[in-house]
């Protein structure tokens, strides 16, 4: 089968990314445009469109009329993900050899970048779930007992990088921790690349945006959080901690000369949608559907777990004995394609279209599962061995461009990594360049192999002694 015969298959539900759902919740202007003959609106960057680091033009036009409503002070459309973009905000935010505050459950993304300009990330440790297998939500508490630890004289931190909501949509209250950063003076950069859509909707009981919350800079996902094209994202730069022109010089650094004009007529064309009353209304009540169908699906003792976001159905494998990934199997067998297996769970994405016979279809498949699939007695999770605060022993860049062999992990133990092991999704990174290896993260990631087909029989590349 070729890739574009595949691209038109039919599956009974598709809850996955992109949210627009194979297309049923795309934006009206966007669908007139795909309407056209194909291939009809890939053009190159004319005069009368620009690009979006242009001072003239239609995106610029389209990016001054977004920010003003919003009240910030730029926004910029981007064509590489929200991954492009976070990366461009910390390029933004700190010079090679400065320190970035982080949580151990970011994206990879976050990685790469400090690898490429040789920014050294200080992970601090999540509070973690044995119950889910899941990070919980940064509290003030915790968070005050990190910068309680750090040595502000030893290391110049110039930042700090939160991620809310997390893949799985637990969301944390934002206000308090990015009040503390700036307390220090440090400018905070929000992966709010799942949360998008709590801009618009803020009399549904959601959580604050992070744009409301005074974030410094907050990358939104388009197709994750919207209903956007795959690739398509937003940064919204506020407040006065990071400057403007050292953001538009790192997104000049990582966009493509090329950008797609398509994906940035969806950027427009998501927000724009979002913006219209008739269309908006539209998609608070799908959220209130789907807040009823998750309480109908828990009346019926199917067990999920309740997140901040309700558009994503966590459901709780493990309670009967089942790892994710093998209920994902068992699902897409079966016509039913969800966004993200774990070891404990196994996340669906509803999305912005009607989901008409979801219940059904989703009752009737998990009695099935219960039938035909083996149990495990001694499914658990085991708490990722991170200490509260930690340095990669090698800066990032430094490891990453380092001569290195690979070997299997099993054989790795007091090796330096020179490596990113990081299944996808979620995209956290369970080892990365300039950590030493002990036997505590060996042993862990060993029992994620058990059920997580990616991390088989893994090898990793690490420094020559």
């Amino acid at each position: 089968m070729s890739i574009s015969s595949f691209l038109t298959k039919k599956f009974l539900k598709s809850l996955f990314f992109p949210s627009h759902n194979r297309g049923e919740a795309l934006p009206k202007g966007l669908i007139r445009l795909l309407k056209k003959q194909p291939g009809f609106w890939d053009l190159p960057e004319l005069p009368e469109i620009g690009s979006p680091l242009s001072s003239s033009g239609l995106i610029n036009d389209a990016q001054k009329s977004i920010a003003k409503k919003f009240n910030t002070k730029k926004c910029f459309f981007g064509v590489n993900g929200a991954s492009g973009l976070i990366q461009s905000g910390i390029i933004a935010i700190a010079n090679p050899g400065e320190y970035i505050l982080m949580p151990r459950n970011v994206h990879v993304s976050v990685i790469k970048a400090c690898a490429l300009q040789n920014i050294i990330p200080i992970f601090f440790d999540v509070e973690f779930s044995l119950e889910t297998g899941h990070y919980m939500p940064i509290t003030k508490k915790w968070f005050t007992s990190v910068f309680n630890n750090l040595d502000f004289e030893k290391k110049r931190i110039v930042g700090v990088i939160l991620v809310s909501p997390y893949y799985q949509g637990y969301s944390t209250d934002l206000e308090p921790l990015i009040k503390i950063c700036h307390q220090h003076n440090l400018p905070v950069l929000v992966d709010e690349a799942h949360g998008s859509y709590f801009l618009f909707c803020e009399n549904l009981n959601l959580p604050k945006s992070a744009l409301r919350s005074n974030a410094d800079l907050v990358v939104h996902s388009l197709h994750k959080s919207l209903n956007g094209l795959t690739q398509t994202a937003v940064i919204w730069h506020n407040g006065n901690l990071v400057e403007e022109k050292n953001l538009i010089k790192s997104i000049n650094l990582l966009q493509t000369t090329s950008p797609n004009s398509l994906l940035l007529s969806s950027c427009e064309e998501s927000i724009k949608d979002w913006l219209n009353k008739d269309s908006l209304d539209k998609y608070k009540k799908r959220i209130l559907e789907a807040k009823k169908i998750f309480r109908e699906l828990k009346k019926r003792e199917i067990p999920l777990i309740e997140t901040q976001d309700p558009l994503k159905i966590v459901l709780k494998t493990s309670e009967v004995g089942i790892d994710g990934f093998t209920a994902d199997r068992f699902f897409y067998k079966n016509g039913l394609i969800a966004e993200l297996p774990e070891m404990m769970t196994l996340t669906f994405c509803l999305g912005f279209s009607k989901q008409k016979d979801f219940i059904f279809l989703f009752h009737r498949l998990w009695k099935k599962l219960l039938i035909h699939t083996k149990k495990h007695h001694h499914l658990k999770a085991i708490k990722p061995p991170f200490r509260l605060l930690q340095t990669p022993e090698i800066p990032i860049g430094v490891a990453w461009r380092s001569k290195t062999y690979s070997v299997p992990l099993a054989e790795s133990l007091g090796k330096i990594s020179g490596d990113i092991i990081c299944p996808y999704p979620p995209g956290i990174p369970l080892i990365v360049p300039g950590e030493r290896i002990d036997k505590e993260r060996i042993a862990w990631i060993e029992t994620q192999s058990s059920y997580n087909k990616d991390l088989l029989n893994s090898y990793i590349r690490v420094l020559h002694n």
